[in-house]
């Protein structure tokens, strides 16, 4: 971690300054620094993955924690029930996101073998691909409004069942794609994917517990806020980590071809793409198909980050596999927060259209409910006035008929 604040803004004012260098660069100046970033790389080993350690690990699973048991929280049982019997949404979501995600992976990863995509890093991009959806994908769901319930159930859902579909497709998609098996498999460190496992679900059934036992309104705001700050301090932690990397992998992410920005960016975009198009198809619920949409394509690239520490002993080389789940990162972040603006403004989400996106952002639906001006169901915001005429319709033949019993 950074010793100074001043560190902070040094290291931020640098990668900006690597960004803007790299929109100028010759294809000389790329081969140039590529062989800068290997003797960086080798003076200083011990730069990357240095912020990998048992502190930063146990302040990233409090984190972690918190946001799942805050969002967990903050949902009503019945719901969550209610949308652990929708099949067709949870079964489309677990084939996007172990069916339709590696297979994107594997097509890109073969497609750019010969344009730069060299093997580390494709095979860090398969285990992005291959692992279970991010936790920040609750924390977008519920901050956009979207089915916060459907979110935690698929949350949950897919946590479990990668514990099989995360070797099995790195299995067969790295040994499809490269001829690599058994040493990709030794080199991801199961046990923390396993601890990873068990907060999420830990997180999740204590906050189901809060939610059925205490039924506040209070408290699931608490919690909400809670889970929301939580998110927010493992987003900035997790900015931080990443930037504590060392100069070579700062090089690293900004010195590829166009082959890893590509590759890197395609599936993320793609599954957002398709996420939608079955939702829409499938006639899910407007907010259904956002929560659907952004847990496909919202992966934990945390994983991917810890296996290439593992995987690759070679600094230079280790630097590349590193700048894969970074860039995915920030692609996916940068992708959800479009997608879920144009969403609101869309009218897909749960929050009613008269409010403003700042006014919906700082609310949760789950717990708010209907507005002063208009109550939002899943598909549509049905208008008070138009509510109060058809009850003075009703009102009036009422009326009508009891004069004419009194006649």
């Amino acid at each position: 971690m950074f010793g100074d604040p001043r560190d902070v803004v040094l290291k931020a004012g640098d990668f900006l300054a690597d960004a803007t260098r790299e929109l100028t660069m010759t294809p000389q100046d790329h081969t140039h620094l590529r062989h800068e970033v290997a003797a960086i790389a080798a003076e200083h080993p011990g730069e990357i993955g240095a912020a990998v350690n048992p502190v930063t690990g146990a302040l990233s699973n409090v984190f972690l924690f918190l946001l799942i048991f805050g969002m967990s929280a903050t949902v009503d049982v019945d719901s969550l029930v209610r949308q652990l019997k929708n099949t067709y949404a949870i079964g489309m979501g677990c084939l996007m996101q172990f069916g339709i995600m590696p297979f994107l992976g594997y097509v890109v990863c073969v497609s750019l073998q010969k344009h730069g995509l060299n093997g580390p890093m494709g095979i860090t991009l398969l285990i992005v691909l291959a692992s279970p959806g991010g936790s920040f994908s609750n924390l977008w769901v519920s901050v956009f409004n979207a089915d916060l319930s459907l979110s935690v159930a698929m949350t949950t859902i897919s946590t479990v069942l990668s514990c099989f579909f995360l070797p099995f497709n790195l299995s067969l998609y790295a040994h499809a794609a490269y001829g690599q098996q058994g040493d990709l498999l030794n080199g991801i460190d199961f046990t923390a994917i396993f601890v990873s496992l068990g907060i999420v679900v830990g997180g999740i059934f204590l906050g189901l517990l809060c939610s059925w036992k205490i039924k506040s309104p209070k408290l699931a705001k608490v919690a909400n806020a809670l889970g929301s700050v939580s998110g927010i301090g493992l987003i900035i932690f997790s900015i931080l980590l990443s930037g504590s990397g060392g100069e070579a992998e700062s090089h690293a992410l900004w010195s590829q071809d166009w082959s890893f920005y590509v590759g890197v960016a395609l599936p993320c975009i793609l599954g957002m793409f398709l996420a939608n198009v079955v939702a829409i198809l499938a006639k899910l619920k407007r907010p259904e198909c956002m929560t659907l949409s952004i847990e496909c394509c919202y992966q934990n690239a945390g994983i991917a980050t810890s296996a290439a520490v593992n995987l690759f002993p070679n600094p230079a080389i280790k630097a590349q596999a590193l700048a894969v789940p970074l860039f995915y990162g920030m692609v996916q972040a940068t992708v959800v927060t479009l997608y879920c603006i144009i969403c609101h403004y869309a009218n897909w989400s749960k929050a009613p259209k008269t409010d403003t996106l700042c006014a919906a952002m700082t609310k949760t639906y789950e717990i708010d409910g209907p507005s002063k001006n208009g109550i939002k169901d899943d598909t549509k915001v049905v208008d008070m006035d138009a509510l109060a005429a058809k009850k003075d319709d009703d009102s009036a033949r009422s009326s009508i008929a009891e004069s004419a019993k009194l006649v």
